[in-house]
């Protein structure tokens, strides 16, 4: 199935697919340039839009969510429960709210909540025949200074969800490639081990020039890297 990926800011990226428009972690006002804004708001005008947030991080979730999406066409909201217990007043009624291993029939998309290792969920989706993961914080966070055992367990927990996330064909994944880590949050070992035929680096504040500076540690055979630069870089998937 034809897609094409459009790249916004940080972990904000719209994927178009079979006549819908997805749209992951819009976040608040204070995260989002004013070009950013303007690019995803011509993008939200008129869609079909399924609007998923994996967490309540202002970085990734924006409380006004109904507002921002109002000149939709349709839309619809799918939220990690984090989300739902802070803003539940604030959303809209057709909205799914997931837990970790919730599995929900949403439209035509088959969703599937995993645990995260920080807060929320990442999701898996599955699109006219597209499998889709989208890691919102569900990375490997080894910050410099960090005990022993704080490492290990953080190891331990990004490890185990790697094989859970390998276990599936992956088409596109959505993941954190953070250039404040050494590890960039995982991102090279995640590309190894689940193998995706398209990989998306996030969490890079705006920063996009990291993208190209760390492309050769994020290159597999098999593997293409969204290269995005600016709000409405689009990379197109073929069939």
């Amino acid at each position: 199935m034809p897609a094409r990926i459009v790249y916004i800011q940080h972990d904000c990226f719209f994927l178009l697919v079979g006549g819908r428009t997805l749209l992951f972690d819009y976040p608040a006002p204070n995260y989002l340039p004013e070009a950013a804004a303007k690019v995803a708001a011509s993008r939200i005008a008129g869609a079909d839009l399924t609007v998923f947030a994996s967490h309540s991080h202002d970085d990734h979730f924006d409380p006004d969510m109904a507002a921002a999406t109002a000149t939709a066409a349709s839309r619809r909201f799918v939220v990690a429960d984090d989300v739902a217990d802070l803003y539940g007043d604030r959303l809209p009624p057709e909205t799914v709210v997931l837990e970790p291993d919730d599995v929900r029939q949403v439209g035509d998309l088959r969703v599937e909540g995993l645990e995260s290792n920080d807060m929320g969920l990442a999701y898996r989706i599955e699109a006219d025949g597209l499998s889709v993961y989208f890691g919102g914080d569900l990375a490997l966070w080894d910050w410099p200074g960090q005990s022993p055992a704080a490492a290990r367990a953080v190891g331990m927990s990004w490890r185990r969800a790697l094989r859970r996330i390998a276990g599936r064909p992956v088409d596109v994944a959505f993941s954190n490639m953070d250039p404040r880590l050494p590890s960039l949050s995982g991102a090279p070992q995640f590309v190894e081990a689940v193998a995706p035929r398209v990989f998306v680096p996030m969490h890079l504040g705006g920063h996009t020039r990291y993208v190209d500076q760390f492309a050769g540690r994020l290159a597999r055979p098999g593997t293409t890297l969204f290269r995005y630069a600016r709000p409405g870089d689009v990379f197109t998937l073929s069939g």
